[in-house]
């Protein structure tokens, strides 16, 4: 593209940009200096930046926290338009609030290990479950916090006691073989299980 064009196509991206987002009521624009604009959802907050020498920076933070990060050339509108709309997407992503989930073993050895298998895959895999461990004695002074308790197999005679003593919050055990080899994927099957079924309910 021709320097000229490509200056002037720039500018009417940038324009088309601001009037794109000051006309979408869920956003608020705000022109930060000369070639930045910030723009504001919820506590997220976007950073929209044209370079004199046809660069485009997209960026959104919460917080400390960078979430999405982009910088490309400028060829034209439907590739500058497409790659906006994405970030846009990303912007007014809605979070999704953790579920926390507790396991219980006699001691809380056993699945505090497990738990700390979990927490690591959750993240790597940006799943929003948070899951804890602690000992059956230690279960009814805690339990209200959680949405979910997960008991190892050697309890599971006292599932049914548990679900009557610690209503409402379920009470499952969780499968000999999933428990014995630390299985991630297969206690997440469980987890995603009761949290499809409490959504039907």
């Amino acid at each position: 593209m021709d320097k000229f064009y490509r200056i002037e196509n720039i500018e009417v991206f940038r324009k088309w940009v601001y009037f794109q987002v000051q006309n979408d009521p869920r956003l608020i624009i705000e022109k930060y200096d000369k070639r930045t604009f910030k723009i504001f959802y919820h506590n997220k907050v976007a950073r929209f930046v044209v370079w004199p020498i046809g660069i485009i920076e997209e960026a959104i933070s919460e917080g400390e926290e960078l979430l999405f990060y982009l910088h490309y050339q400028f060829y034209n509108f439907h590739y500058a338009t497409d790659l906006f709309y994405r970030m846009i997407d990303k912007l007014t992503e809605e979070t999704v609030s953790k579920k926390h989930i507790l396991l219980c073993c006699s001691g809380g050895m056993t699945t505090g290990y497990f738990a700390e298998k979990m927490n690591q895959y959750c993240e790597l895999n940006k799943l929003p479950y948070d899951i804890q461990a602690t000992a059956v004695y230690n279960l009814e002074s805690i339990y209200q916090k959680y949405d979910l308790i997960l008991i190892a197999p050697q309890l599971r005679y006292k599932e049914a006691q548990l679900s009557q003593k610690l209503k409402p919050i379920k009470v499952q055990s969780i499968e000999p073989s999933v428990f014995a080899t630390y299985h991630c994927q297969g206690l997440l099957e469980q987890i995603e299980k009761y949290c499809k079924s409490e959504v039907k309910s």
